[in-house]
């Protein structure tokens, strides 16, 4: 009989069948770092996802079958754990990943330069008893107040099996140190951290410094209950909320009006007067705001409106228009290559997990000499938000070098930055109800939450808005 083959050691702590037995749409793939067990982790939730946490990395081997059934995976990477997911992504392309996000950890794991100094990894693996592991737990954390915080269940791991874990990555980290961030949609650092070193982290992302976010006076472990609510898009709050402002979304959205109507000019500086027996696909429809702006520029093709809280939209130039309740981001994944003759979306992007994998994407599913026009809100947009609590801040995307890195297309590409004066600061609030730009936290502000962000965005009495948009203009060759 052979042998019972070893694997990662992987645990749901959320998990929901769906409603016919099929297991949920969404996963968190959360690989803990060294030392780790999932009791730790027991208290992690984010609604509408699953959460599977991996550790143990005495193998590379992973069960693969746990993963049957996801449309979109997701994947939290801490410390050790880093290497280990950025190789599971790389040799695993055909899965559907979107979101991508390392926590105090780099793709060399062990470097004086760019990792865990050599000689502290192997006086580390050495591990003689328990109250040296008791020790490294506290160090971790910063102190044995935070553990009792950060790690109420202590992991039940035996020091045989996690000195031979140490020994195990030790072996398999190549020596070459090749750093591709590729894979990373976002990285946070921590300032204090007492496990990698801070300055060695910075350099060893350097590559991405655009997409890495500082944690100030944060140690290597890190309050994960709070972290996952914000790292990941509540897309079932995101659509419940826009589907609530749709009444008044379109006599709100004066800012959103301006950005459709800038992609539209841009298609019609760029397209036939009229085009005819296209494919065109709109990714964000909403209510209808650019679909009504295009629509007279195509006659006889087939228009496709994809949102998560779609609105119906008259047809008119004998197109025939298809509306689907959708997931977009995981719906560009399943669109055949070369398939689609236009692609819009405006002020939709933002709401993605990986918003850089959905331009790729886009580009895949353009025909030759196909163009999409895209509008995304990027840093810079009511940048107030940024002064609530983690699970209520806005991430908005990074397409820096992106672009650049994408073969057989041209782009261009122009940031404009548009402001709204309100009377008040609750006025401002209204408006953001108004146009679903609360979809953050299905829990309601805090009052020191709402009195910080009335007093951020109050000048000399008025409140303003800002968003910052980025344009992105698609050609593809052919």
């Amino acid at each position: 009989m052979e042998p019972e083959k070893l694997f990662m050691q992987q645990r749901f702590i959320q998990h929901t069948e769906g409603v016919e037995g099929r297991r949920g749409r969404r996963l968190i793939l959360f690989f803990a770092g060294w030392g780790m067990d999932a009791s730790v982790f027991a208290q992690l939730s984010k609604p509408g996802y699953n959460l599977l946490v991996v550790y143990d990395y005495r193998t590379l081997d992973f069960d693969m079958e746990t993963l049957d059934g996801y449309d979109e995976i997701c994947v939290l990477a801490w410390s050790l754990g880093v290497w280990h997911a950025d190789r599971f992504i790389s040799d695993n392309p055909h899965l559907p990943f979107t979101r991508t996000v390392a926590v105090n950890g780099t793709l060399v794991p062990i470097d004086a330069d760019f990792g865990i100094p050599p000689r502290v990894y192997d006086l580390t693996s050495a591990l003689p008893d328990n109250k040296s592991l008791l020790k490294f737990y506290r160090r971790i954390c910063g102190g044995q107040e935070a553990m009792a915080s950060l790690m109420p269940c202590m992991p039940q791991r035996q020091l045989d099996e996690l000195r031979d874990e140490l020994l195990a990555v030790r072996s398999r980290i190549p020596a070459d140190k090749t750093i591709d961030t590729a894979n990373w949609d976002e990285i946070y650092l921590s300032d204090a951290d007492l496990i990698f070193p801070f300055e060695n982290m910075k350099s060893a992302w350097r590559t991405a410094s655009r997409r890495v976010r500082i944690m100030r006076d944060a140690h290597h472990a890190i309050d994960f209950s709070r972290f996952i609510q914000s790292a990941f898009v509540d897309k079932e709050l995101v659509g419940d909320r826009f589907a609530s402002a749709s009444v008044t979304y379109e006599r709100e959205a004066e800012v959103q009006c301006k950005v459709a109507a800038i992609l539209a000019g841009a298609a019609a500086d760029g397209m036939p007067e009229i085009s005819r027996n296209q494919t065109v696909l709109e990714i964000g429809s909403g209510v209808g705001v650019l679909t009504k702006l295009y629509m007279p520029m195509f006659a006889d093709s087939r228009i496709t409106l994809w949102d998560l809280a779609p609105v119906a939209v008259s047809a008119r130039n004998g197109n025939e228009v298809n509306v689907v309740s959708c997931d977009a981001e995981t719906g560009l994944r399943a669109l055949p290559d070369a398939s689609v003759d236009t692609i819009f979306s405006s002020s939709t992007l933002q709401w993605f997990n990986s918003p850089r994998r959905a331009v790729r994407e886009i580009v895949r599913a353009l025909t030759p000499g196909g163009r999409a026009f895209i509008s995304c809100y990027i840093d810079g947009t009511i940048p107030e938000l940024s002064t609530l609590a983690r699970g209520s801040a806005m991430h908005y995307p990074q397409f820096h070098g992106l672009l650049e890195s994408i073969d057989g297309v041209e782009c261009d590409t122009f940031v404009r930055r548009f402001e709204l004066l309100f009377g008040s600061a609750a006025e401002a609030l209204s408006h953001m109800r108004a146009t679903g730009v609360n979809s953050l936290s299905r829990k309601a502000m805090s009052i020191a939450d709402t009195r910080r962000l009335m007093q951020s965005l109050t000048v000399d009495g008025k409140a303003v808005l800002t968003f910052n948009t980025q344009f992105i203009i698609i050609k593809k060759n052919g």
